[in-house]
């Protein structure tokens, strides 16, 4: 009876790094038993078929199976080759127009090969393919079937003396031991087709003959590849229907087969093969399925969401991916479910693009409780006045956030004398009505000719504060090219702060109008902008240790719910992360005052020791996007042994390997993919207009009332709206 080609499903096939030709026997193996091999047989033969197809864009792969077993072959194959991937194929995809085509069969099926390297074998057939021109196209296509289980022949007895060993020699011990080889895996009846498609015959001609010159590679002087009679023609038709013939002129042992396919076995060096994948891992049975979704599990069989609820979220999470792979959609996303669930949010970045996503994702019910501080925004800059609370214990503080800024100067005593003094006169002082701000450090310390009175009414108001009476008068006795260099460090640390007209409008205003308590007891959501592109690195790096010094001391004086944290987000955190308290306290305080940490960079490299082993131990969930050498290796090494540099390696864009905090414990290493960008909102102009106008003042009046301050002619008329503490009431 004729054979059955049809009812196949085809899928397309991609494979891991370093694929081993044992993983391939192991599952040639699995599968060998499934497709019949009895009687059955006669009503048609039941076949797998193994395709490579090259062109001049590249090489891919395609297994059809028969429809009723596809869903035992298919899992075995991801399952026993970890990392593969079987995606079904279009059912109507294009047939190629083949301009010729032969088959292959064996000399002698009966006897091996003699294939010496698999890994070798493989890659030769695929160099073979390379270099295709423009309408070019190369078709390798394997029809296999089990062979009937055959016993061994008995063990070649030993060579007889005599005039009968003489004549019989060697040969016959050789051909049962070969035999007796091949039979003790499974075999595989079987059939190569090559086709190729060429601007003529004789091109036709030269691709193939390349072709069968790397197959010559598998055989001996008593079996090889042989070319079968057949009408080229006739041959192509097979081609296009995958026929399986009604004799195999073909008979291979697994490992044979394995080796012949020209799976990228090892790592060949073979242009236009597709990229390598990472090894898919099943997502634990406790992570959930609702809450903050990371994204969707990819494990064949076992697709479905993942997420960390809002309970082990304050466990932090930790997110790791370069530039381009995803790591801010993933961000944006988790910030936007959120800030739908009605969630206190601070965002503290420096480049601007998450600030930016985060705010066209604003729900229309969030629109009033978005306060947004952003330093690119020099014309309605909002009020952070740093210097608040107890002039003591804000001097004190900042005096170590600085020392821990620059350690360099920490070692001196007159440089943390001097940052102390000079904090604690602005606070104390009686001689400004205003509240001052730390934009007036400089014209306190090193003052202009038209600063002088204003430094010498803010002196005087401390004269009765004995120990700031002291030092002052003997900073005053000294010369003023003197006291310009005792103040030289400091104003080198803090100029950014005091010069940069964006900055000096924000930390200068002498009301706040951005209170971080209330804003941590609302649950509002803050997205800041530091604004890196627009005042560098260093600059943005200082504010942002600023804020979340703020952030911090607020949060330890009570202000969050630790029954519903605070979602605290830092990408980039680790330029701003330098604070007086050490990287593993704070997050080891943070989960019992309620702040729940998500912390993003794109590096390991970029953290120094301390900071990524406090990362590493205190954050309880990671996620790590695609990166390459040293990285992928030090990051594997956070994932444990079940996940490789490769898999780090070979992930796609907006795939991730994760491992999250559970109600049951650290759950063991997931693939995913990243859900697409929540869809924008439309809200992001309406939230910005409105905190513009409850937060932020005009320029011009933020100026004037700083001239004002310190005893200078205003530059233009002051605002008559009073700048809100803390926004509306």
């Amino acid at each position: 009876m004729a054979p059955r080609p049809a009812d196949r499903r085809s899928f397309h096939l991609s494979f891991p790094a370093n694929l081993e030709a044992d993983a391939i026997s192991t599952w040639l193996r699995s599968v060998s038993g499934t497709l019949l091999t009895g009687p059955r047989r006669l009503l048609g033969v039941p076949s797998l078929v193994f395709e490579v197809r090259a062109d001049e864009f590249g090489i891919s792969y395609r297994l059809r199976a028969p429809g009723g077993l596809a869903d035992f072959v298919v899992p075995q194959l991801r399952s026993l080759i970890p990392g593969s991937t079987a995606t079904p194929a279009g059912e109507e995809e294009p047939l190629d127009q083949w301009t010729a085509a032969v088959e292959l069969g064996q000399q002698d099926p009966r006897r091996g090969l003699g294939v010496v390297s698999a890994e070798g074998l493989s890659t030769s057939i695929l160099a073979s393919l390379q270099g295709l021109r423009g309408g070019e196209a190369v078709l390798l296509q394997w029809v296999v079937s089990p062979a009937l289980r055959e016993r061994s022949p008995a063990p070649p007895r030993k060579r007889e003396h005599g005039v009968i060993g003489l004549l019989q020699g060697d040969g016959r011990w050789d051909e049962i031991t070969d035999r007796r080889d091949k039979l003790s895996e499974p075999n595989f009846l079987a059939l190569l087709r090559v086709a190729v498609k060429a601007a003529n015959q004789d091109e036709a001609g030269r691709l193939l003959g390349r072709v069968r010159t790397s197959l010559s590679g598998a055989g001996t002087a008593s079996n090889r590849l042989k070319k079968r009679v057949g009408l080229p023609s006739r041959i192509v038709q097979r081609v296009q229907s995958a026929e399986a013939p009604t004799l195999f002129p073909m008979q291979l042992a697994a490992s044979e087969l394995a080796a012949l396919l020209a799976w990228p076995l090892g790592s060949p060096h073979v242009a236009g093969l597709p990229g390598r994948r990472t090894r898919q891992l099943v997502a634990a049975a406790s992570i959930p399925r609702r809450g903050r979704v990371i994204g969707r599990s990819n494990f064949p069989g076992a697709e479905r969401l993942v997420a960390l609820d809002y309970v082990e979220s304050a466990k932090h999470l930790h997110v790791v991916g370069p530039t381009g792979s995803g790591k801010t959609v993933l961000l944006a996303n988790l910030i936007a479910q959120d800030m739908e669930a009605g969630r206190g949010i601070i965002l503290i970045e420096s480049k601007g693009d998450l600030f930016a996503e985060a705010l066209a994702r604003v729900p229309e019910h969030r629109v009033k409780d978005v306060v947004l501080l952003d330093v690119t925004d020099t014309k309605n800059p909002v009020g952070f006045n740093i210097l608040q609370g107890s002039p003591y214990v804000v001097a004190a503080d900042m005096q170590r956030l600085f020392d821990h800024l620059y350690p360099q100067d920490a070692r001196g005593v007159r440089v943390r004398q001097g940052f102390y003094h000079l904090v604690l006169t602005l606070m104390m002082t009686t001689g400004i009505t205003e509240k001052l701000t730390f934009a007036d450090i400089q014209p306190l310390a090193v003052p202009t000719a038209t600063q002088q009175e204003f430094s010498d009414r803010v002196i005087e108001g401390v004269s009765e504060v004995e120990e700031l009476a002291s030092w002052w008068a003997d900073i005053r006795a000294m010369p003023k090219s003197k006291r310009d260099f005792y103040f030289k460090p400091l104003m080198d640390r803090t100029w950014q702060l005091t010069s940069r007209r964006s900055l000096r409008n924000i930390i200068g205003q002498s009301m706040s109008t951005v209170d971080i308590r209330t804003i941590i007891r609302k649950e509002k959501i803050l997205l800041v902008n530091l604004g890196q592109a627009v005042e560098g690195k260093d600059t943005a790096g200082l504010l942002g240790s600023l804020l979340l010094n703020s952030v911090w001391s607020t949060v330890q004086g009570g202000a969050a719910n630790p029954a519903r944290p605070t979602m605290l987000y830092l990408d980039e955190f680790q330029d701003f992360l330098a604070l007086p308290i050490a990287p593993a306290d704070m997050f080891a305080q943070a989960r019992s005052l309620g702040l729940a940490m998500t912390v993003a960079h794109q590096y390991l490299g970029q953290l120094g020791r301390e900071l990524q082993d406090a990362t590493d131990a205190n954050a309880r969930s990671k996620i790590a996007f695609q990166s390459s050498g040293d990285e992928a290796k030090n990051l594997a090494r956070g994932f444990g042994g079940s996940v490789t540099e490769d898999d780090i390696i070979h992930l796609g864009r907006f795939e991730v390997i994760a491992k999250l905090a559970t109600h049951s414990g650290v759950s063991a290493p997931l693939t995913a993919v990243t859900q697409l960008p929540v869809e924008e909102t439309g809200f992001a102009d309406e939230a910005r207009a409105h905190s513009q106008e409850t937060y932020g003042r005009p320029v011009s009046a933020v100026e004037a009332e700083i001239q004002q301050r310190r005893g200078a002619r205003p530059a233009s008329t002051r605002s008559t709206r009073r700048p809100r503490f803390g926004g509306p009431r």
